[in-house]
């Protein structure tokens, strides 16, 4: 398993509690927007403000820790960066997963296709899971 105290200082980041508990929520979450991420944190820190909870957000997004995920007519959504995915989006039930296909060789084609110098993508495909398939 992951030890998020490891990610935040080998990210350079100090492993404070308000950290360890943020990225523990999205850890156990997967995907969780910044409300819902609020609501929990709340339950432990009861002096958590919603500002603290966006400030460290920032400078996990800062250190490469966590990563935006924009779905269409969803609040913006955030995830730990462990390691190279792609996003599939059930088009019935909505519900999102991380394929773990070796993106290495995506952005190897698209940049001979495209000639392109191609140093990161993000990828999200739609269909139907398999409990609505």
């Amino acid at each position: 398993m992951y030890n998020v105290e490891d990610i935040l200082r080998n990210n350079g980041l100090r492993a404070t509690a308000q950290r360890l508990l943020i990225c523990g929520e999205i850890l156990d979450a997967g995907h969780i927007d910044i409300d819902t991420l609020y609501a929990r944190l709340k339950k432990k820190i009861v002096s958590l403000s919603l500002a603290t909870v966006y400030k460290n957000i920032h400078a996990l997004m800062e250190a490469g820790i966590v990563s935006e995920l924009g779905v269409e007519g969803k609040k913006t959504l955030y995830e730990l960066k462990l390691r190279p995915h792609i996003h599939h989006i059930c088009e019935k039930c909505g519900k999102i997963e991380d394929l773990h296909v070796e993106t290495e060789e995506l952005k190897d084609k698209i940049a001979s296709l495209t000639g392109r110098d191609i140093t990161g993508c993000k990828i999200t495909v739609y269909g139907r899971c398999s409990d609505c398939k």
